[in-house]
This record gives C-alpha cells, structure tokens and sequence, in this order.
C-alpha cells in the first residue's frame, strides 16, 4: 500500500493516513486518508482536487455514529475517499449580538465539538452574566457541529408548565440562521467548481440542507441561541415500570407519576430501562426475581439551587454510567462470545451499579447524583466517550402530545413481550436499555430570521413540520432507541421484528415513525441495519406524502445534486437511499 498522498493532492495541506472507526465500533477502516485543511480555501481545493480525481470526500469529525454516513465496514483501505477533519483548525466561535430585530445569535465553525460550543456560550456574557445556551442538547458533549447538524440531533425538551423560551424546541438543525456549504452552485460563471456559498434561512434551496445526513458539506453555522439557564436535574429510580409506563385511560388520561405526568408540568424527560429487570417468563437462577425501576430523569428550569440539590459547575456528572466495572465489563464480553444466558444477571447488575451511582454509595464518590443543579450545560451534557460502546436503532414517532403515554406504554409493553419470548426461544439480543425522549417538531415559526424572511422547515429532518404533522396536529415526537453490543447473536433478527412493529402501530393520522439518521434502521435479519429497500422506499413516501413539489423526496435527492456536480459528497448508504422515489 502507498503511503504517497494521492496523486497531486493540492500542496501545503496536511494529510495523513489515518483509521476511521466509528462510535460502536462495528466500522473499522484502516489507513484511509485524512487530511486537515486549515482555512475554507483549503477545503475547497480538496474538493476540486477529488471531482478532478474521481475521489469521493466525506466529512470525518469525532466519529460519534452509529449509520454509515461517513464510510461503510467494508470499504477498502485503498478506495478512493478522502477524509476532511476540520477538527484541528476549523473550529472558530463568534457571538453575534442582537441588533433591530434579530436576536443573539453564535457562528461556528464546523469543526467545533458541541462541549466547545456549549463552554463558550456559557462564557460569552462576561463577567457575573448568564451567557447563552439552546434549549436542549444531545447528551454526549464530544460531537462536531457539522455532525450534529447533519443528522438533525438533539436532546430531550418540549415547551411546558415550568418553561416556555422563545425559540424552537425541535432539532439543532432548526435553530440555524445561515450556513455556508461548499458546493458547485449553477448560477456562478463556474458551475463545475466547488466554492464556499453562504445560504440564508430563508433562500429556497436551504431546507434541503438543514439535515442532509451527509449528502452536503457545511464549514459553518450561524445558529439562534437564547439566554443561558439554570436547571435541576432530578433522577428517580424509585417508580416502577408499570406506574411511568402505565396504560392511560378514559378517566385518567395521564397516570399519576406516570412519564407523560413529569412531561406535561417540565418538558425534559428521559428513560433508561434495563431489560430483564422484571421477573421472568419462567423459572431461571440466572434471572433473578426484581423491582422494574428505570431510570428515570427530569429537568426543570430552577433560577435559585434546591436545598437538597448538588451545585454542579462541570458536566459529565455520572461517572458510573461512563465506566463500568471490570467484573461486569468481563461479563459482557462473556456475553458476546456466545453465553447469552448470562444477559438477565448482567443487565441487573448494571441496574444496581446505576443505582448504587444515583445514591451515592460507589466507592471514591463524595455525593450522590439523584439530585444535581447548575447552569443548562452542566446537567445536559452527561455521556463521556469512555461509556459502553454499543449500537442502537432510533425511531422519531410524530404524535400529539396528548398521546405520548399511550405510545410509550405500547412500545414498553412490545419490548417486554419481545425479550421474554426471545428468552425462552434461548435467544438475548439485547444487553443495553431502551431510552425513551421527547422533543418538539422542527416548528420554522420560532426561528429569528430577519423581517419579510420566511423560514421553513427541514425537509428531511426526522421532526420535519410539514402539511401531514400540521393537518394532523402532530406537535412532539417521542424518540425510542434500543441499545445491544454490537456483536450480540440475532440482534438484527430483534431489531427487524421491532421496526416491523413501529412502522404497523405508528401510521396513519395518528401518528408516524421517522428514522433517526444516526442510528439503526432499515434492517433485516440476514443483512442488519441500512439494507432493507423496502424500508428505504417508505422513508422516501414519508418525506413525499402530502407535500408540494419543491419540498418533497425528489426535490431534496434533485437539490442536493444540483449543488454537487460531481457527485463527490456520497457513499454507498447514501447512493442508495438519496434516490427519486418510484
């Protein structure tokens, strides 16, 4: 293998051969080439050099995914890719102040990590001042923006009885104002070559690029942010399954203490529930007898500290859940080889070790972490790159809010009823929880774009607002993910049988499941995630029903094209599902 940069690559940009491996580990691709421009000139010269060359360019960034966007498994170390990490050198931050009616916003370059971001909003109102934040975040603080971005990511938050900030409470990639893309843009004097072209939110072709999955290349952001917060973040792991995840009824729509209770009085939700941590279909000593008690967060904005709370002034703040014991670590790996019986005890150990965590009883711990406070970002940044890495599927269900516990008593009911029969077929797919939620629709009417603008929605973002949510009411969508070691025996044959499911009880006016980019989906049995073409074909019917010919499936497939000449921003996955649909 030559270890020659490729054939006239542009000089004075720093390349390398680097391995691309992806967050769950189940995509290693060694010595790939990787470079790191320095400036948005540099990046353009890559990209005119790989159009040239026949190379296809992907963004690479922390690499925190679990889909295909970048590279798939199998690509050869000497395909023709090329790797852009802004990491090193674009990653500059700048608060833009309110001016008329435009309100504060950040431009950031892609490059940056979310943590970045997050620190220096937190800062950027000086001294004794609150700085600025989004409304929610996705967990895990180590993601580029220009990753976040691609795949519409988020946190978990719907405007409530606590709280109600004037802003989107849908995806990042809703709160952005103006972005610049390189691309070959049809109405320059040079329509073949790839220029940096900043877009407005409210030019035609924008939305298309909101939530590309991939399929476009964006350097930077100028994203709406509001003003920062205090939040108290409260973890139960004392309410049972069958009191959070309770059936509703004609006389009591909304349980007692059930999650769409906690939900409808402070908007920020999440579940994390073991599997086996029920008493089991059938006798087992390696099942043990025990109390379902997910873990159970809630966030509420609280402007004075708690007397009960822990003041926190970083994130990250559950340690146990980032690094397990070594005893539990060996047991999973015995797991994975082939003794899946062992998954009900290691499941409940985790249960125990998490609420062993929660109350403060781990060795080395000073407090417990049942009940923290401090500003937005220390308590909604919580997962390290050091946690078990494991895969997911990921489903968005559009829904009214008014059906939420109905849908996650439904889900929650499925999943138990999937892992008991899994078990005494002697089969344990799933050693990881189901994390369960909740956020607004990707909503265009709260984005701060200037007068006589009008902003739209992202056309392909898994909180889409188009006619079907509107006509139908849809306001929230209920985000379920099921979470296996990657290797695990008939994960894939589990994940099937649950997507079959979603797609069969989420449709119609009702409701409607959209794929969560980053994450599994479109499987099947013999061939896992991101290959089932009858699964493809229906995202693209989602994304067309009831939609206007400039913002439909075709249209996106059409647009992003028109601005990538060459066709240097793709991959295998994206060949296949960025088609017109039939």
């Amino acid at each position: 293998m030559s270890t020659q940069p490729p054939n006239n690559f542009p000089p004075g940009i720093e390349i390398d051969q680097e391995t691309f491996q992806n967050w769950a580990l189940a995509i290693t691709v060694p010595n790939l080439w990787t470079c790191y421009p320095n400036s948005e000139d540099q990046v353009e010269q890559v990209c005119n050099w790989a159009a040239q060359q026949g190379y296809a360019v992907r963004p690479r960034g922390i690499m925190h995914g679990w889909s295909p966007t970048t590279v798939a498994a199998d690509t050869p170390p000497d395909a023709k890719v090329i790797l852009v990490d802004l990491t090193k050198y674009l990653k500059q931050i700048t608060l833009i102040p309110a001016t008329g009616s435009q309100t504060v916003s950040v431009q950031v370059q892609t490059g940056a990590t979310m943590d970045d971001l997050l620190t220096y909003l937190q800062g950027a109102g000086g001294a004794g001042k609150p700085g600025y934040a989004f409304p929610h975040a996705p967990a895990p603080g180590h993601l580029t923006v220009g990753g976040v971005l691609a795949i519409d990511a988020h946190g978990s938050a719907i405007p409530s009885e606590n709280e109600s900030f004037n802003c989107s409470y849908g995806s990042l990639s809703n709160q952005i104002l103006s972005f610049k893309a390189v691309v070959t843009d049809p109405d320059s004097p040079t329509p073949n070559a790839y220029k940096v072209k900043t877009f407005n939110r409210g030019d035609t072709d924008a939305k298309a690029f909101l939530a590309h999955v991939g399929r476009a290349f964006i350097v930077e952001a100028t994203l709406q942010v509001i003003e920062n917060y205090y939040l108290r973040c409260l973890s139960y792991n004392n309410l049972t399954a069958d009191v959070l995840f309770a059936a509703p009824t004609a006389q009591n729509p909304i349980p007692p203490n059930s999650l769409a209770s906690f939900l409808n009085q402070y908007g920020r939700i999440e579940a994390i529930w073991f599997p086996y941590t029920w008493n089991p279909p059938k006798f087992s000593f390696l099942w043990l007898p025990s109390t379902p008690l997910p873990w159970f967060k809630v966030w509420s904005v609280c402007p004075t500290k708690p007397d009960t709370s822990i003041e926190v002034d970083q994130p990250f703040n559950y340690p146990f859940s980032d690094n397990i014991p070594k005893e539990l670590a060996e047991l999973i790996a015995t797991i994975i080889s082939g003794a899946g019986g062992l998954t009900p005890g290691f499941c409940q150990g985790m249960q125990l070790y998490s609420n062993a965590g929660l109350n403060g009883s781990l060795p080395g711990q000073t407090h417990p972490t049942k009940d923290l406070w401090g500003w937005s970002r220390n308590t909604l940044l919580y997962v390290r790159d050091t946690t078990l890495r494991v895969t997911a599927n990921g489903y968005a269900i559009q829904m009214k809010k008014a059906d939420v516990q109905q849908a996650v008593h439904d889900f929650t009911t499925k999943f138990v009823d999937m892992i008991n029969t899994y078990w005494l077929n002697d089969k344990n797919p799933i050693n990881s929880p189901l994390e369960i939620r909740v956020t607004s629709l990707d909503d265009p009417a709260p984005v701060g774009v200037p007068p006589g603008t009008t902003a739209e929605s992202p056309a392909i973002s898994a909180l889409s607002y188009d006619e079907e949510a509107k006509n139908n009411n849809w306001d929230v969508a209920v985000w379920f993910d099921v979470l296996t070691v990657p290797t695990t025996p008939y994960n894939n044959e589990f994940y099937e049988e649950l997507e079959e499911w979603v797609e069969d009880r989420f449709k119609g006016t009702a409701s409607r499941s959209m794929p969560e980019w980053s994450k599994g989906w479109a499987y099947k049995a013999t061939s896992g995630p991101w290959t089932n073409d009858t699964y493809m074909e229906s995202i693209r019917q989602k994304f067309t029903a009831g939609r206007s010919g400039n913002d439909n499936w075709n249209w996106e497939v059409a647009t992003l094209a028109k601005y990538d000449k060459s066709n240097i921003f793709t991959n295998e996955l994206l060949g296949n599902l960025f088609k017109p649909t039939t």
